[in-house]
């Protein structure tokens, strides 16, 4: 692997996706004078995507000027490519415009591929250079906040039964209580003489507030009003502003 090589093929521009990974994917097996001969089928795997699609960009790569192909003889007569990464100015009139001039990698050696050379062959290290980038680039999850539980905000001179039955039928009414209407609440009842009494009153009518005022001095904290005694006018008061 040829770290210099790449760093160039990553700033390089070859318009295309697939074929800067093909690029990349070269530049990962080859050697710091920029050989390398990787099979088409094992950059296919290795980038997951066709062999003929490997073959297409390669070409195009060359047509580019960024590689450059010589076939090889093998000694049984078969052969394979053997690829030169230049990464220079495009030619034709094809070429899409890629990165900053380059006049080359450095001299080509001219040597066999024994031990001495210092060729490389296949690479299987994977390419992580474009997955740690998308990593980074990623944004992160948003943690979605708690939901608020009024029954952790009750009044300190609350019963906990009273407190939930007030939390109940604010619920039911279609009026959850919030953290801010909880503190408010909780400062409503206040040093009051009977602060369960406020609320079972509120409960018994169906009252989203609740009105210490409408509580007189006396009033068992556990009593509810389940309804007005029509005998007693009393009850016949303006409530325009209970809701």
């Amino acid at each position: 692997m040829s770290m210099e090589l790449m760093v160039k093929a990553m700033k390089t521009k070859v318009g295309n996706p697939l074929r800067k990974l093909v690029l990349i994917k070269l530049a990962d097996n080859a050697s710091d004078q920029g050989e390398c001969w990787p099979s088409y089928q094992h950059i296919a795997d290795q980038c997951e995507i066709d062999r003929s699609t490997v073959r297409k960009h390669i070409k195009q790569l060359e047509m580019q000027g960024l590689v450059r192909i010589e076939n090889r003889e093998g000694p049984k007569g078969n052969s394979s490519n053997l690829y030169r990464i230049t990464l220079c100015r495009p030619v034709g009139p094809n070429s899409t415009p890629v990165g900053p001039e380059s006049t080359g990698v450095g001299p080509q050696p001219t040597g066999g591929v024994g031990p001495e050379s210092t060729r490389t062959s296949h690479s299987f290290e994977p390419v992580t250079e474009l997955v740690e980038q998308a990593v980074a680039a990623a944004p992160l999850a948003k943690k979605k906040a708690p939901k608020f539980d009024p029954l952790t905000c009750k009044p300190i001179n609350v019963s906990e039964q009273t407190w939930a039955d007030w939390c109940q039928h604010r619920r039911e009414i279609g009026k959850r209580l919030t953290k801010t209407t909880c503190e408010r609440q909780a400062k409503t009842l206040a040093g009051h003489h009977s602060p369960d009494a406020v609320i079972n009153q509120s409960i018994s009518n169906g009252w989203t507030g609740l009105f210490p005022e409408k509580v007189l001095p006396g009033a068992q904290p556990g009593q509810r009003r389940n309804g007005p005694d029509f005998n007693d006018t009393s009850w016949r008061h303006d409530t325009s502003d209970d809701l």
